[in-house]
């Protein structure tokens, strides 16, 4: 995915996900076109980097703020300053700062709790800067999620904001709070391939390797793995999305969906049907394309992997 960006022109690129040093030659290759930000948890990381990379990187050091994914305690300062002396070794390795993903606020349902959150999230941070700020001035905070992003009265002191899922939102962020049913800007569609009258089921072109496993719950303790858009001209429309059929199981290619008497005919085999994905980030990877509602198609990264 970086080598797709940087092919595009980007000469500024962070890899924000723990350094994969099985890819150290791909890693050094990229280094050489761009500006390259890589993210270390390990003093030993640092050594493979450090013995094999000639052109200068900026490295940051991941820390968990609370989400428990990865990343390094921010007690664990000995850890930290371990890496710290490790990368002196290296003129090539670049102290960048911390980095961190707050993406324990999707489990938020208010402002409220994103707030308090992200508050706590760059309060981490900002008291490691202060620490370490008379051997490295320049250190920086990069901070990023979507409820954060997009909830937040203040910001705060922070340098770099990365949102992910911000640029599509989802039924999931909606849910959430951070955005709107109309707010939500990718849909996929789907060929209706069956209906079931006797249960007011459609069956569709559309699984788990498009929607993948993540799903909401609904008021009424139901599963949804996608909500139905309904065409509109060039674009879709939400307006009925809440009563609209919703996809109630997924497996590998096939999606059941769930209609109402009043919903049952609004598609027959054939036809296609457009769906608001519940985690946009995982629909998109899965496209080969995107059609955009000018008709124009968007360039996507799989498929340029797809046609090599």
């Amino acid at each position: 995915m970086a080598s797709y960006f940087e092919e595009d022109g980007w000469r500024d690129i962070t890899i924000a996900f723990p350094v994969n040093i099985r890819q150290i030659d791909e890693i050094r290759s990229l280094s050489l076109q761009a500006r390259l930000g890589l993210l270390v948890l390990d003093a030993d990381v640092i050594d493979v980097l450090g013995s094999n990379l000639d052109k200068e990187v900026a490295i940051w050091i991941k820390m968990d703020v609370g989400t428990h994914r990865t990343g390094i305690d921010p007690s664990q300062t000995n850890c930290i300053e371990h890496i710290m002396d490790r990368m002196a070794k290296y003129p090539q390795l670049s102290f960048s700062g911390f980095l961190a993903h707050a993406g324990h606020t999707y489990h938020s349902r208010s402002m409220a709790d994103v707030q308090r959150i992200y508050d706590e999230s760059l309060a981490i941070l900002q008291d490691l800067k202060k620490k370490y700020a008379s051997a490295y001035p320049d250190l920086k905070i990069s901070l990023g999620d979507t409820p954060g992003a997009s909830m937040v009265e203040q910001w705060g002191s922070v340098d770099e904001l990365r949102p992910g899922n911000f640029v599509f939102y989802d039924l999931m962020q909606e849910q959430i709070g951070a955005c709107t049913l109309d707010d939500i800007a990718v849909a996929m569609a789907c060929p209706v391939v069956a209906v079931h009258p006797d249960r007011l089921q459609w069956i569709i072109y559309g699984g788990a390797i498009h929607f993948s496993k993540d799903y909401i719950t609904l008021a009424n303790g139901q599963k949804c793995f996608g909500r139905m858009a309904q065409a509109d001209g060039a674009s879709w429309s939400v307006k009925n999305a809440n009563g609209n059929p919703f996809i109630i199981s997924l497996s590998q290619e096939h999606g059941v969906v769930q209609c109402t008497a009043e919903t049952f005919n609004l598609c027959k085999p054939g036809d296609l049907s457009l769906w608001l994905p519940v985690h946009s980030c995982l629909t998109a990877d899965a496209m080969g394309e995107y059609l955009i509602t000018d008709g124009e198609t968007a360039d996507h990264y799989r498929k340029r992997f797809w046609e090599l």
